[in-house]
């Protein structure tokens, strides 16, 4: 028997109803809300608690995402495609597994190094104990890493430019430790051993390839391997994700999209009517529903004729909209003459009156509790 053919509404209302925005997530604690989503791009501090907010019920109060961070429920770090996330506490340690093979595979194809066997690298990873040993006093930031690196290999090496900083994330597991101050391009960071406890060992990656394929079909089923690699990180790591899905064989089912590709989901996971209704709603600024497939299959939410509008040439992504669940326009927090929060919406085509004051309703409802660090410039707007 053939497998089912899914169209593209069929898609975006199974993908819509996993992450929230068919009908919302009733309350709950964040790390929990957190993991049923998988993860949240979280470049800009300020912005994963407007993504969480934008999912929950109107009656739900705020998530307050810098107490869950600072109680370590959740954790803000470097993960899939080297990339800044925000993932409940339980789900860092698999993540890591399966990722800082990609970080060091970059090294790689970035230096034309190798990371270990190189004398630089061993140079590079003799230096790293005087950084562990700074660590234990206080977080660093990148500059102050570097800075520790360049000292112990004093005039022996010459490393490329951020090769110390790649090499020693690709080397050591690090959480971006909350601080007063922390803002878009500031981070401090701490090993993840001491911040949560465990260590690199406890979980093989086979194993922890595994987990991430059922947080990610959970979250953005049906989806294609292709599409969970490109949210993992393709790297050389293509052969353990397809071995993860083929470990998870039995508890899936297969269906094909409209151009015949071959998608996978878990048995069980909500495929709504393709015309359920999808309300307008207000999409965080990177937000990970439109980066978490293949560029291809992002048409299942994000018209591929305005994929070069919503995600600017310097892979920033643009705060979005959508109507009838697929995106029809960018947005951008601003405020009034009288200093209150407003979305200026950026329609692509006619905005009906109906749907303009949904908007507003929900821009009243979030924007209060986004950080003030979210109204600044935006390249690629002006």
């Amino acid at each position: 028997m053939s497998p089912q053919t899914l169209t593209h509404r069929q898609l975006n209302r199974a993908t819509l109803a996993r992450q929230g925005l068919l009908s919302p997530f009733p309350p709950a604690p964040p790390a929990r809300a957190v993991a049923r989503l998988a993860a949240i791009q979280a470049q800009h501090p300020d912005w994963p608690g407007f993504a969480l907010h934008s999912r929950l019920a109107a009656d739900a109060p705020p998530p307050d995402i810098g107490a869950a961070r600072r109680s370590r429920a959740l954790v803000r770090a470097s993960l899939m495609r080297m990339t800044v996330h925000l993932v409940a506490a339980d789900d860092f340690w698999p993540m890591s597994a399966v990722t800082i093979g990609y970080r060091r595979h970059q090294f790689r194809a970035l230096y034309k190094i190798d990371p270990d066997s190189s004398r630089l690298g061993r140079a590079m990873t003799a230096a790293q104990p005087a950084v562990l040993a700074a660590m234990r006093k206080q977080a660093l930031s990148i500059a102050e890493i570097e800075a520790i690196l360049r000292g112990e290999l004093g005039r022996r090496e010459i490393p490329p430019n951020r090769a110390l900083w790649r090499h020693f994330s690709g080397s050591v597991p690090l959480v971006m430790v909350p601080f007063d101050g922390e803002t878009y391009g500031r981070a401090r960071y701490l090993p993840a051993t001491d911040w949560l406890g465990g260590t690199p060992q406890d979980l093989a990656p086979e194993d922890a390839a595994v987990r991430l394929a059922e947080r990610y079909l959970s979250a953005f089923g049906p989806a294609s391997v292709d599409d969970f690699a490109a949210f993992v990180g393709r790297g050389r790591q293509l052969a353990l994700l397809r071995a993860a899905i083929e470990r998870l064989a039995d508890r899936l089912v297969r269906y094909r999209d409209q151009s015949g590709r071959d998608l996978l989901d878990l048995v069980g996971a909500p495929l709504p009517d393709a015309d359920e209704p999808a309300p307008p709603r207000l999409l965080a600024r990177w937000d990970s529903v439109l980066l978490a497939f293949g560029t291809r299959d992002r048409a299942r939410i994000l018209p591929p004729a305005r994929q070069s509008t919503v995600i600017t040439r310097n892979a920033d992504v643009l705060p979005t909209f959508l109507i009838d669940g697929f995106v029809a326009g960018t947005w951008l927090p601003r405020h009034d003459a009288g200093g209150e929060p407003r979305a200026e919406l950026r329609p692509f085509g006619r905005l009906s009156t109906t749907d303009r004051g949904s908007l507003e309703a929900e821009a009243a409802r979030l924007l209060p509790t986004l950080g003030t660090g979210a109204f600044g410039r935006y390249p690629g707007t002006d």
